[in-house]
């Protein structure tokens, strides 16, 4: 698969559009000389969406900020990656931090951002060093803004959530604000925010070069692509760029050479620990956000955990919700009182001590509490939990009493 983030690429891609590709920033050169409706066409034929996680439409997303009207209007680059078993962000911050900024001037440009803050896990000094000095280059070469500016968050799992992200930002007690008004409207120093995972500004230099139908071409069928971490059990564990629309099979089996223990792949969630286990008879599902959605999973973060027959579903179920209580900020009631509930339903069901009853308590505990909630951690736990029980019925009747 074409490494779209490299220099290399970058400059075939700039040949494409007869630009100089050894002339710096060839990609925010080109969208200089277009204006934003232009650009967010192509955004939106690209049907880039977002890479943090929600995979909300970039372009219905960038075009809200545009249209907000401020003397000052910022764009943060989330790249704290607090989500377990993911690595993409700080790959491409460690190794590519040019793209990743370079395709943060093409939007800051585009939509009239005035400043552009890069936010970076203050736990990973390499990654800092290298955006920091990728940032002082670029803004050297092209003159084009005042400064782009580092701000180092909290490694703590709730500072993904854009406003907590935002509170990181600012110096404050990372927890997630009530909406509205959204961070577009009103965010960091209450000014229009928009706030983009790294992957996502990444992929914007390649895809504005390219043309939003090659880029799209990438993928199968015509869904780009997308970076994917592949847990330490996969032969070709680590990060990997892979189309988007594949089915599963070949996800697991092609792209992450299978497990390195030689056994079949019984189970999988195909993107964190916030996605449902889909059974090996469901491998022919696509790999999108809407197929997975529709599996009972998600395809999140990308991050990929597959199981074998010797591994112990119930365990990796408890070992999610317990993840998922420890991580609320408690702030809210309903959070901390679901998330520890599932957790104790979990383990009554690990221990043998659940019966029918004990599960038939999940979809009461879920719906008592729904709305109720100012982020959505309060049900990161559910989808892995109630696909256990969808999916692999076996493995909860074994531990019943």
């Amino acid at each position: 698969m074409t490494n779209i983030f490299s220099r290399d690429e970058l400059e075939k891609a700039a040949r494409a559009r007869r630009l100089d590709p050894c002339e710096p920033l060839a990609a925010y050169r080109y969208a200089t000389t277009i204006d934003a409706e232009a650009f967010l066409a192509q955004i939106d034929q690209a049907q880039l969406s977002g890479k943090g996680g929600a995979n909300f439409p970039s372009a219905r997303k960038m075009r809200l900020f545009h249209q907000q009207a401020a003397p000052r209007k910022y764009l943060v680059v989330n790249g704290g990656e607090h989500e377990p078993g993911s690595a993409k962000d700080d790959w491409l911050l460690l190794h590519h931090p040019d793209t990743v900024i370079e395709g943060a001037l093409c939007v800051a440009h585009a939509l009239g951002a005035t400043h552009i803050l890069v936010a970076v896990n203050e736990g990973r000094a390499a990654t800092v060093a290298a955006v920091r000095e990728a940032a002082a280059a670029i803004a050297i070469a092209g003159r084009l803004f005042p400064g782009i500016e580092v701000v180092l968050v909290p490694d703590e799992y709730v500072v993904g959530e854009e406003t907590a992200l935002l509170q990181a930002v600012a110096g404050q007690v990372a927890k997630p604000v009530r909406r509205p008004p959204y961070p577009i409207e009103s965010g960091h120093q209450g000014m229009p925010t928009l706030v983009h995972n790294v992957e996502t500004l990444a992929h914007v230099p390649y895809l504005l070069l390219l043309g939003a139908e090659a880029y799209r071409g990438l993928g199968a069928p015509g869904q780009g692509v997308t970076l994917c971490t592949f847990g330490e059990e996969f032969v070709h564990a680590g990060v990997r760029l892979v189309p988007v629309g594949i089915d599963l099979n070949s996800l697991l089996y092609g792209y992450g050479g299978g497990l390195k223990s030689g056994q079949a792949i019984r189970a999988v969630q195909p993107g964190g620990p916030a996605s449902g286990f889909l059974p090996a008879d469901r491998f022919d599902v696509a790999f999108d956000s809407a197929s997975l959605r529709a599996a009972g999973s998600s395809l999140g973060c990308a991050a990929i955990t597959a199981y074998a027959a010797s591994d112990d579903l119930v365990a990796a179920a408890r070992q999610r919700a317990a993840f998922f209580a420890s991580a609320s900020c408690e702030q809210c009631p309903q959070c901390r009182m679901q998330t520890q509930m599932l957790l104790a339903i979990v383990r009554q069901l690990e221990s043998g001590k659940a019966n029918a009853r004990t599960l038939q308590q999940i979809p009461v505990i879920v719906k008592a509490n729904a709305g109720k909630a100012i982020c959505g951690l309060i049900d990161m736990p559910v989808a892995p939990i109630q696909s256990l029980i969808h999916y692999f019925k076996g493995d909860i009747d074994a531990r019943m009493r």
